[in-house]
């Protein structure tokens, strides 16, 4: 982070609190802990082993219960990098007591149906996370917002957690590759008119794929908000990497765990010798569309940065500090329910993100499914 200290945007009340980072080596753990640690917080780092003079670490074992429930006494909270999350997330936070805050940048479908207690913070990351945070922000501005458009990826150094955690959790309905959401289902894609514009954010390049994808943070979003029509699209940088990806998708359905997380260590090796040598890159794009004062409106955000991870961790580290200024809050909460876009995106500019908004009246016309509404009687 260097001299970017964003413990002011944080939290004035940061002093006091001591909270648990498992996996504080990874991408994601290491900006979280310089982030909380900037912000005034005590934090205690755990990870599988220690290495060498990693004095700073504690060893934990997030798949032993008790390991989990040593490492978390005294803390407020325990941030869960490690990972897949999707194998072990719903366990570590029945481990916890319910005074313990539990937070994970995902967890999605194993928290369906949990009895645990406490306050459980599930999908705050980027995808989902702050995708679900810039549809809702925009789409609560407008007085009728009749569609959004989710525009995101680049190249980035992943790390093998979170590529299994994304492909692990095509199982159970974390996405639906080639549907976009309307009326709150699932339906098949459809390219709308404005679709170009409102990703106007990624260039065009022959090697590039854009691929409809729309998470289930997003179907979400939509029946919460209102949203008629939301289209998701993933951006992968070349067809090389479109291959590895589905390739990784096709052995998903492997049950042996181990072989499963071997043959995606292998993959995520792959893709980063095909990455060698080229610049990391992340953007998401949120564009929405409808109606403000009875004109027709376009509100449109762009964040870049240079990979998803300090996105991630920005939206962890903002987690931490609604968890602890909730009151009475229980039960699990998805990270863009729970999160202020605001703070947020002061704290990504304060990192040297680049946070870009635009909104702009509109003189195109009525797209078809907003005139289907208008006749409807619905706009």
């Amino acid at each position: 982070l260097g001299n970017r200290s964003v413990g002011g945007v944080l939290s004035q009340t940061a002093s006091g609190h001591r909270i648990g980072v498992i996996g504080s080596r990874g991408a994601v753990g290491r900006v979280l802990v310089a982030l909380l640690r900037s912000a005034g917080y005590e934090v205690v780092c755990g990870n599988r082993t220690r290495r060498g003079s990693d004095e700073d670490s504690v060893v934990v074992d997030a798949h032993e219960p008790n390991s989990v429930r040593r490492f978390a006494r005294g803390c407020r909270a325990l941030v869960n990098c490690a990972g897949p999350s999707y194998l072990i997330a719903d366990r570590v936070a029945a481990a916890l007591p319910a005074s313990v805050v539990y937070i994970d940048p995902f967890g999605a479908n194993l928290f369906d149906g949990y009895r645990g207690q406490g306050l459980r913070i599930i999908n705050a990351g980027c995808t989902p996370g702050l995708s679900g945070l810039l549809v809702r922000h925009l789409a609560s501005r407008l007085d009728v917002c009749s569609a959004v458009t989710v525009c995101s990826g680049g190249r980035e150094q992943g790390g093998v957690a979170g590529f299994a955690d994304v492909i692990l959790s095509t199982r159970e309905g974390y996405g639906y590759p080639n549907q976009m959401v309307l009326d709150g289902r699932p339906r098949p894609y459809a390219e709308r008119a404005e679709e170009a514009e409102d990703t106007d954010a990624f260039p065009v390049d022959d090697d590039s794929v854009r691929s409809p994808f729309v998470t289930d943070e997003l179907r979400r979003v939509a029946i919460d908000f209102g949203v008629p029509a939301l289209t998701g699209i993933l951006v992968i940088p070349d067809r090389d990497s479109l291959h590895l990806l589905l390739k990784a998708m096709t052995c998903s359905q492997e049950d042996d765990t181990d072989d499963l997380i071997g043959v995606l260590s292998q993959i995520d090796d792959a893709k980063s010798r095909l990455d060698a040598g080229k610049k990391n890159w992340f953007v998401i794009q949120v564009t929405a569309r409808g109606y403000l004062r009875g004109k027709l409106y376009r509100s449109t955000m762009t964040v870049r940065s240079r990979d998803s991870s300090e996105l991630t961790a920005a939206f962890l580290a903002q987690s931490v500090v609604r968890a602890l200024e909730a009151d009475g809050l229980e039960g699990v909460v998805w990270g863009y329910e729970l999160m202020k876009a605001d703070p947020l995106l002061d704290a990504l500019r304060l990192m040297g993100v680049s946070v870009e908004a635009e909104e702009a009246m509109t003189a195109v016309g009525p797209s078809a499914h907003e005139s289907e509404l208008i006749e409807s009687g619905f706009l």
